[in-house]
């Protein structure tokens, strides 16, 4: 708790020490996997806020995902990969897109699907994305999205 206080104060550097060399030894020794995969998303939020967003990509993958995606944790993926999209969608790069689409558009259904509140804060980011609720229908609908892809009528990333 000490560490989000720190990290809602923007007090990064001290909140960034207390996970890494106080947090993460105590869930290695005891083998607490989830609350590591936890504390490595906080750590990789504390990244992506100084800018290095390679790491906190890094991190966010391999690090968190991984261990909700065998433990079967979906609310944690919903979460995590939603704030994978939008790391990617900071970094800024075109060849992200479909990614960001990807991994926005199952963490809407897997929400939707469960009646999570995350549903329509993902929905907003779809919608700024261009993303509309007619094309999520369609894609709802069928296996893969519709011919000729997203709609490209407005830069890929607004936001």
């Amino acid at each position: 708790k000490i560490a989000d206080i720190l990290m809602a104060r923007g007090e990064l550097e001290e909140a960034l020490r207390i996970l890494t060399e106080d947090l993460l030894p105590v869930f290695e020794r005891l083998g607490d996997v989830h609350q590591r995969a936890v504390t490595q998303g906080k750590i990789a939020d504390i990244l992506k806020a100084r800018g290095e967003l390679e790491e906190a990509l890094r991190i966010r993958k391999e690090e968190e995902l991984a261990v909700y995606e065998r433990l079967g944790d979906v609310r944690s993926l919903i979460v995590g990969r939603t704030k994978l999209a939008l790391l990617l969608i900071q970094r800024g790069r075109g060849e992200d897109e479909q990614e960001i689409i990807g991994l926005l558009v199952w963490s809407f259904f897997e929400a939707r699907r469960r009646g999570f509140p995350e549903a329509d804060t993902i929905m907003g980011i779809l919608g700024q994305l261009g993303v509309t609720p007619e094309l999520l229908a369609t894609i709802a609908r069928g296996p893969a999205p519709p011919a000729g892809g997203l709609p490209h009528d407005s830069p890929p990333f607004p936001i």
